[in-house]
């Protein structure tokens, strides 16, 4: 009988967002094709308690920086303990400790470091040394930045998984009071949508300045933004253009029952790795207007499965949304087939099936 394969995923964040909810995902497909999949991670982090509710079989460090002493012995006492086939890990810190305690083992696990981002195009010498096998990146726009700066390294593109289903059965799910009643006093309203935190290169300012252009031309306008994060200087924006009646701006706990009430979602990002609102909104067959920018085309197809504007500026986008709301029929038609090209391309089995691939390489 053979023995029972087993991977390692550390993950040293005490926070909960989408690189940690991916890591559960891959854990418990793994585990559903036969692994043996345990979590390293800090007692007090949230993903310990999710794990917890999922079974998952956990290992608690101290986690605090890289070289953490306590935390690389507990690394090699998992490696020694479990005999992992490979490692998985997401920051640098947690790279930089298991690539430590790795040291001087004869029979090393492979190493594999998944990197949802990048700084610039500078390599970065202690990391270049790292003995990672694998980086794995969620874009290829992503393998190609990443292999600039670590031109020796392997650099796999594995896009990430969305839980369709649980996403279908939000939809029916209540909206926020707040976001319910400012609907119902827009009735008639063309419902323009933005879902993503309020950070300049989300780039929320831009389409704010061309709602007020397109107002001129389309009063019946609305621009629900729906994120949160620091917003004082999105408020003081709102207000110069006196676009108080025509903008509503607040948090959701679930973005599935608000993409539904939308006529179409956009996505003016100037900085994206992938992104994964455009993904979730295309299958919900949502209509999407996405920038040109970063992992997002590899995503939607212009004039296909949406609208790609290649301009940052407000007019362009003026024009791009104006031609949606002009034409709502070819816009969901779109949508459809993006919603069956995403609901394959981004579908957890094939992620599974990638993660699967460069564990037995």
């Amino acid at each position: 009988m053979s023995k029972q394969k087993t991977v390692l995923f550390l993950e040293s964040s005490k926070n909960m967002g989408g690189q940690e909810w991916q890591l559960l995902q891959q854990m418990q497909n793994l585990q559903a094709q036969g692994y043996r999949c345990v979590l390293l991670c800090h007692p007090q982090a949230r993903i310990a308690q999710q794990a917890q509710e999922r079974q998952l079989e956990t290992v608690y460090l101290s986690f605090r920086n890289s070289a953490h002493l306590p935390t690389i012995v507990g690394i090699r006492r998992a490696i020694k303990t479990y005999q992992p086939q490979a490692c998985i890990c997401h920051s640098g810190h947690d790279a930089n400790n298991l690539s430590i305690a790795c040291l001087l083992m004869p029979h090393r696990p492979k190493i594999i470091r998944s990197r949802t981002y990048y700084t610039n195009d500078k390599k970065k010498a202690l990391q270049a040394l790292l003995p990672l096998d694998v980086l794995m990146v969620p874009s290829h726009f992503m393998q190609t930045q990443i292999q600039k700066q670590f031109p020796s390294k392997r650099v796999e593109v594995v896009y990430p998984g969305v839980d369709f289903a649980k996403l279908d059965a939000q939809t029916d799910a209540d909206l926020p009071e707040a976001l319910t009643d400012w609907l119902a006093q827009h009735p008639n309203a063309n419902v323009v949508m933005q879902v993503g935190m309020f950070r300049r290169e989300k780039g929320h300012h831009i389409v704010l300045e061309a709602i007020a252009q397109l107002l001129k031309m389309r009063p019946n306008t609305v621009y629900v933004m729906a994120g949160g994060g620091k917003s004082d200087a999105l408020t003081a924006q709102i207000e110069r253009l006196d676009l108080q009646d025509k903008v509503w701006m607040g948090e959701l706990r679930a973005i599935a029952p608000a993409l539904r009430r939308a006529d179409v979602m956009v996505m003016p990002s100037l900085l994206e790795p992938l992104g994964m609102v455009q993904i979730e909104a295309l299958g919900l067959a949502v209509p999407v207007i996405v920038s040109n920018v970063g992992g997002i085309p590899e995503t939607v197809t212009h004039q296909q499965t949406g609208l790609i504007v290649d301009d940052m500026n407000p007019a362009a986008w003026a024009q791009a949304i104006d031609y949606a709301l002009s034409h709502l029929v070819s816009m969901k038609q779109w949508a459809l087939a993006g919603q069956a090209q995403v609901r394959q391309q981004f579908s957890p089995e094939h992620t599974t099936d990638r993660l699967l691939q460069l564990l037995d390489v």
